[in-house]
């Protein structure tokens, strides 16, 4: 396989098309143009808070550009009704895993926007694990599919 060498001219045209771009996709929290219930302060807090209380391994990150901001994170599925689902605005708020062997990645905490607690939490993976959660594998993969699972089982 040849490698293809850019042109000095190719090469300022595709920096400058990423240097136009580049605002839209990166921007900081306080330039998002979401109305938000909680601030991202607060989000922190309710986690350490949530994390202090139940006696969770690892340490709540409090930068704020390491929080996520989810516009419609599914809380619940409700497999009778879809638009019944428990669907609304939450704060991903990383717990941050000293080094182990055995314990790899970082896990985070779920707290709702409009709510200001803490719904639940995600492994690794990105797979809720809080107590009670309803979620089963056809779940998380129906609500990362993107697709109805009804259409899956015919």
């Amino acid at each position: 396989m040849e490698k293809y060498i850019r042109t000095k001219e190719e090469l300022e045209k595709l920096i400058e098309s990423v240097n136009k771009d580049f605002p839209r996709h990166h921007r900081k929290i306080e330039e998002i143009p979401i109305d938000v219930v909680s601030t991202p302060e607060e989000a922190i807090e309710i986690a350490k808070k949530y994390h202090q209380e139940h006696e969770l391994d690892g340490t709540v990150n409090e930068q704020i550009e390491s929080l996520f901001f989810d516009e419609a994170y599914t809380f619940k599925v409700d497999l009778e009704n879809r638009e019944n689902d428990d669907i609304r605005p939450a704060w991903r708020v990383t717990v941050d895993l000293p080094p182990n062997p055995f314990l790899f990645e970082d896990y985070t905490i779920m707290v709702s926007d409009r709510d200001k607690a803490v719904m639940g939490m995600l492994d690794p993976n990105g797979h809720p694990v809080s107590e009670g959660n309803e979620f089963t594998d056809e779940d998380i993969e129906y609500i990362m599919s993107g697709e109805d699972l009804e259409d899956d089982e015919e």
